[in-house]
Parts: structure tokens; sequence; C-alpha cells
């Protein structure tokens, strides 16, 4: 009896498990449908790149947005619905949400930044804005450094680039060897995790928070050799002068974007920014921490295309302007 009773239980568990993700899925293609965009896939040199794109692009200017660690396209969805003059493309980075993920392969930003050209040059893509957030914002100014042409404008929110003067709450926490809260084991850790990315954390309807816990305990091995891997690249830059051999090149417009609040990089690093990059603006957004696009989309969306539309009227496109970097 008890042996049938553990196998009802656990068939009850599974349908109710199926039910939530099934729910999670649907209520996700609503918001894609309500933001325009429709779920793609292409596949390049081995791995499968799954991404979000406008359903009606018709000659708009393309925007490309890269999300950070541990985080996925949809991240960039509520705020999509706020750029309908615009043709957005958010993928899946490799090694994040349903992107292909080899255990043996390397996702430090560098690499990260050549399979993202990769992705651009086969989608044919020429010119676009380029938008990244933490770790997808290092992967984002790399990218441009190499490619000064294919950049119109550079945004980088919250942004891997340059530690503050001041540490981060995430810095202090790893130094102490204590649990990263960037990475998801126990559906306890997700709400943790959204409170600490989070200054106003977005209001999520049943079942979603279960299933972001479920998909990103699944991810945990992975998560963790990324963080690793990104964490090895930013402390070898750190120790060696920073990044500031490519952002000191960056000569296209660019936007620097921050939560006041962020508790995984300190808002100090925006002086750096200012320090080290020679066309750039910058916005510290009160009440807010790591994930302005999820926090308040409306307003992020409505900076970011205020910095477009002034960059393109202050510095209009003139082909071959640069040589493009090795």
């Amino acid at each position: 009896m008890k042996i049938i009773i553990t196998l009802m239980l656990g068939i009850l568990v599974s349908a109710c498990t199926t039910i939530k993700h099934s729910l999670f899925d649907m209520g996700v293609g609503v918001e894609r449908s309500l933001s325009g965009l429709d779920r793609k896939e292409i596949t390049i040199n081995g791995y499968n790149w799954v991404y979000l794109e406008t359903d009606d692009v018709s000659d708009k200017p393309v925007v490309i947005l890269l999300h950070g660690f541990a985080a996925e396209k949809d991240n960039w969805t509520r705020m999509a619905r706020f750029l309908d003059d615009y043709h957005v493309i958010a993928p899946d980075l490799p090694g994040h949400g349903e992107s292909t993920y080899l255990p043996n392969d390397f996702y430090g930003f560098d690499q990260q930044s050549l399979r993202l050209a990769d992705f651009i040059n086969a989608l044919g893509l020429k010119r676009f804005h380029l938008v990244g957030n933490s770790m997808g914002g290092a992967i984002a100014a790399l990218y441009a450094y190499r490619h000064p042409n294919q950049v119109v404008t550079l945004s980088l929110i919250d942004a891997v680039g340059f530690y503050g003067d001041e540490q981060s709450e995430l810095q202090r926490r790893i130094e102490n060897n204590e649990p990263n809260p960037l990475i998801v084991r126990s559906e306890e850790d997700m709400a943790r995790l959204m409170s600490f990315a989070m200054e106003q954390v977005p209001f999520l309807p049943w079942p979603a928070t279960d299933v972001l816990a479920d998909r990103a305990m699944a991810r945990e091995q992975a998560n963790d050799q990324i963080f690793q891997h990104i964490y090895q690249e930013a402390e070898t830059a750190r120790y060696s002068g920073g990044f500031n051999y490519v952002f000191e090149k960056l000569m296209m417009p660019t936007y620097v974007l921050w939560g006041e609040e962020d508790r995984v990089l300190h808002v100090s690093s925006v002086e750096k920014f200012l320090e080290h990059t020679p066309n750039v603006q910058t916005d510290v957004l009160p009440n807010i921490g790591h994930a302005p696009m999820l926090e308040v989309p409306e307003v992020t969306a409505d900076l970011l295309q205020n910095f477009w539309q002034l960059s393109v009227v202050n510095h209009p496109v003139v082909d071959n302007a640069l040589p493009e970097s090795p």
C-alpha cells in the first residue's frame, strides 16, 4: 500500500509540474505576442541559437539586446513592447536559456563576443544598435571594439566592464566564500535571487516563480561553470588594468545606464566608464537595482530611444569611418 501511495503521489507531483510549466509557457507566449516578438532558431558552428525577433520589421532600425548571466532572452520582452519603431532581436546567448550549452566549452566574455559575431553574420545584419545588460554588456563592448563600423550606438545597462571604487554586495559575498546569490540551488533561492538582483521586483503571476526556480535548478551546474569563466576573466582584467583598452577605443556614441541600488555591480562603476570611454553619456536611476529593463521597462525603453534618436542626429552614419579592429 505504501508503494502504491508513493507512486500515486509521484504521478500527481509530476502532473502538477507539467501543468505549471505548460501554464507558464502559455503566459510567456502571450507576453511575446503583446510585444510583437516571434521565437526563432538558427544553428551556427555547433550551437543552436534560440532568439526573439520583431514580427514586423519593415525596414526599422535594428536593435540587438544581450541578457546577463543566468538570464535569458525574455528578460527583454516587456521592454520590447515599448520599442515599436525598432526591429528587435534578443538571443539566448550560448550556454543560457534555450540555446546550446556544451560543458567542455569556455563561456568567458571574449569567447562569447566571437560567437555573437557568428550569430550576427549568419543573420546578415550590417548596422544596428547594440545593448547589453551585466555580462551581456561586456560581450557587447568587446563586439563593438572589434566591429566599430557595425555598431551605430552601444548601450550598457549595469554592465560588466569596470569595478567601482566601492565593492558591491556580490563582490563581498564572493570574497567571503558565501553562497553566490545569482545561482539558484533550491526553490527558495529564486525569490532571494530576484530580491537581490532587483530593487523593484515585478509582479509575476502563479506559477512563474515556481517554474523559473525549476529551470534555474536544472541549470545549476552550467551556471556554476559559466560564472567561474566570467569571474575569472573579470578578475584577470581587474589586475591588468581592467578593460581600459576596449573602452578607450569605443568611438561610437555610448550610453551607460545604472540602477542606483545595484547589489551586483556597484553604482560607483559609472565613474570609471566616464573616465575611460570617449563618447559616453550616463544616467543613474534611483530606487532601481541591477535590471532596469525588468524593473521599469517603459522608462528604460524611453531612455534608450531618446539616446538612439539623438545619437543618429548628432552623429550621422559615415560608411567605413573606422577600420575594423582585429
